[in-house]
């Protein structure tokens, strides 16, 4: 039955509300059908994949903050071992420095009985940390350098170690003050093995103690 016009001028003004209102729900019905579903669809996925790129964000940001850590940390560690390579005598600089820790001890006003330079030892690689430490107390720059030795650890060693086995004969201060001294040279050199017998008065040199040790330096190998 099809409605004009005129059907629609004869219906009661309630009718025509109640008409309006259903084509509005129908038109509002097939506009959520056809387009506002699929717009609220693409809109979630949309969200969703928002907060998933601002995920990566924050945790790319936090890789890069954590990368430019590492960079100054490896930075610092070449400078660190370039410093230890600078304080490791080569194989033609050993005996210039046994010549220095001589003169250290002349200086230092001691008499040597003993000095007695040994083939480098070659040891089983140790476990890192498990190095013996210095019992002389050099500046910072060489601990940090002794540091760095302790803690190499690897199929090869890049230095061998050189000990010295030393006795000496002098003052109580002349001795800790050659100790010093072998401390302060510009290359990397340890006193271990400190043992000292009792204390001796000698006629014109006053009180004399007999100092045995262990000086230990270490010599850089250049491996192929």
């Amino acid at each position: 039955m099809a409605i004009d016009i005129e059907d629609l001028k004869k219906l009661t003004p309630k009718q025509k509300v109640l008409l309006v209102l259903l084509v509005c729900l129908l038109i509002g019905y097939l506009y959520y059908t056809f387009f506002l579903q699929e717009a609220l669809a693409k809109r979630q996925a949309l969200g969703t994949q928002l907060a998933d790129l601002q995920q990566q964000v924050v945790e790319k940001e936090r890789a890069v903050a954590q990368l430019e850590r590492y960079v100054r940390e490896v930075n610092a560690l070449r400078e660190s071992f370039k410093t230890a390579l600078m304080k490791l005598p080569n194989e033609r600089e050993i005996a210039g420095l046994l010549s220095s820790v001589v003169l250290s001890g002349k200086g230092a006003g001691v008499d040597f009985l003993l000095f007695e330079p040994r083939p480098p030892e070659k040891k089983p690689q140790e476990k890192a940390g498990a190095a013996k430490p210095p019992e002389t107390r050099p500046p910072q720059a060489a601990k940090d350098a002794k540091a760095l030795l302790a803690k190499s650890a690897g199929p090869e060693k890049f230095y061998e170690e050189i000990p010295i086995k030393v006795q000496l004969a002098g003052g109580f201060h002349n001795t800790v003050y050659f100790f010093d001294q072998v401390a302060r040279l510009p290359r990397i050199v340890n006193i271990e093995d400190i043992a000292m017998a009792d204390a001796k008065d000698v006629r014109g040199r006053g009180w004399v103690i007999k100092t045995s040790c262990t000086v230990k330096t270490y010599m850089f190998v250049e491996r192929k």
